[in-house]
């Protein structure tokens, strides 16, 4: 069957190929017939036949948007440009997966920051971030500033933060911060301030990442010291709690006793060793609450067993890790390097530690990557080149979207549930886009 409506040029002979569409989107029927397709054809007049196509089985059928994936890679040309482009073999029928298209993120909001942006969260209600002169912004929806005090660690490099409670109202935040000073101190919003409630104390060098398990009674830490640590949050904890008096010989051990700052001072109940170089990442595992995996500069990702106090498995890259996200969903594993591409791992395979595939498109250092909440085949990457990209796994060489807008490096990026994505730079700023 020819399709000679989708000529744009009459007065061009046009080559055609031969085509079958197919797709495995829930309730989305594509009659599976080859077609002759002219060379010319752009993604526009694949996107006219196949809802054409569609309509003609089904009278229901309203116009959506696809995407076209050949291989692993998305059509962003004319079918003549991708034959040359990518070698494609022209003697056979090409199978083209249809994809629904997502509509393009749209910039929201553009949130000054005092210096550089070392994570961000995106949230129902708010965007929070931590900055390197020791400071943690939050925001609502609106993208206005939320006023809330908070001066105890102004000075200190903030590298890293997690979320233990989330509030619609800022009252009863708790958030988790740690960097250069060697610890990590649990906030809490209490009547317009940013009160320190607990201290973890025993890395040696810069705390360079946070997780919380999921029941949020466990805490995980990683550092410059190479070594990681777990960490008790549960409120009746007394075996963890540091007590001075103790140390010097009197006072009373029933009950946690907190200092004049009004806080208390925890340590690890639990350091494990194994990398021999910066702790850079760390993701409680979703086949296990007593596993952790975590990445480091030393080229590796490792599986823990908490119980154990030891490692299970280890991945070994070609370089030093920067960040790892684990998707809930499907246990896959993506992760970014001291270069451009982001790469997916599956750190329950048994077939070695293979690269699943390897993501082509950015131009610098990818220094975080973050699953789609809502999308177990999506992420965004941040790169050193100041540029986001929003990828599906099923494209390994060319992505979804490109967001750009930061006049610097890119440190760190956020997902919402809410479809929001966050980025933070070294040019001192948050940008939020819509998907």
């Amino acid at each position: 069957m020819a399709v000679e409506d989708m000529e744009d040029e009459p007065s061009t002979t046009a080559n055609y190929i031969q085509a079958s569409f197919y797709t495995n989107e829930k309730d989305v029927v594509v009659p599976s017939n080859a077609y002759d397709i002219p060379t010319t054809a752009t993604c526009e007049n694949l996107n006219a036949l196949v809802n054409g196509v569609i309509q003609a089985e089904n009278e229901k059928w309203e116009t959506k948007r696809f995407e076209f994936l050949i291989g692993e890679t998305f059509v962003r040309s004319t079918l003549d440009d991708f034959i040359r482009e990518f070698e494609l073999d022209t003697e056979t029928v090409v199978k083209i997966e249809c994809v629904l298209g997502l509509e393009a993120p749209k910039p929201l909001h553009d949130l000054p920051t005092p210096d550089w942006v070392s994570s961000v969260h995106v949230i129902e209600d708010r965007i929070i971030s931590t900055t390197y002169n020791g400071e943690i912004i939050f925001w609502n929806k609106k993208g206005e500033k939320e006023e809330i005090l908070g001066d105890r660690d102004r000075g200190t490099t903030y590298k890293c933060s997690a979320i233990l409670k989330q509030t619609k109202q800022l009252e009863g935040f708790e958030i988790i911060a740690g960097g250069d000073n060697q610890t990590l101190t649990l906030f809490r919003a209490e009547k317009g301030v940013l009160q320190p409630q607990t201290v973890f104390r025993g890395h040696n060098r810069s705390v360079e990442c946070v997780a919380i398990s999921d029941d949020a009674k466990r805490m995980a830490s990683g550092a410059f010291d190479s070594f990681i640590k777990i960490w008790n949050l549960e409120e009746s904890d007394q075996s963890t709690v540091f007590e001075k008096d103790s140390v010097n010989g009197g006072g009373d051990n029933s009950k946690a006793k907190k200092r004049k700052e009004n806080f208390v001072t925890k340590v690890p109940m639990v350091t494990l060793s194994g990398h021999s170089d910066a702790v850079v990442s760390i993701q409680w595992c979703i086949w296990n609450p007593a596993h952790i995996l975590s990445a480091s500069w030393d080229n590796s990702i490792i599986e823990w067993d908490l119980e154990l106090a030891g490692e299970i498995s280890r991945i070994r890259g070609q370089r030093a890790f920067t960040s790892i996200d684990l998707n809930r969903k499907t246990g896959l594993v993506v992760a970014s390097n001291t270069d451009a591409v982001p790469r997916l791992y599956d750190p329950r395979s048994k077939e070695g530690n293979l690269v699943k595939q390897s993501f082509i498109g950015h131009k610098g250092w990818v220094s975080q990557v973050r699953w789609n909440p809502n999308d177990e085949r999506c992420f965004v990457s941040a790169s050193f080149d100041k540029s986001l990209k929003m990828w599906d796994i099923r494209s390994s060489k060319t992505s979804l979207f490109d967001l750009h807008g930061h006049e610097d490096r890119v440190l760190c990026c956020a997902w919402g549930e809410d479809g929001r994505v966050a980025s933070g730079s070294v040019d001192s700023t948050v940008k939020v886009y819509s998907t």
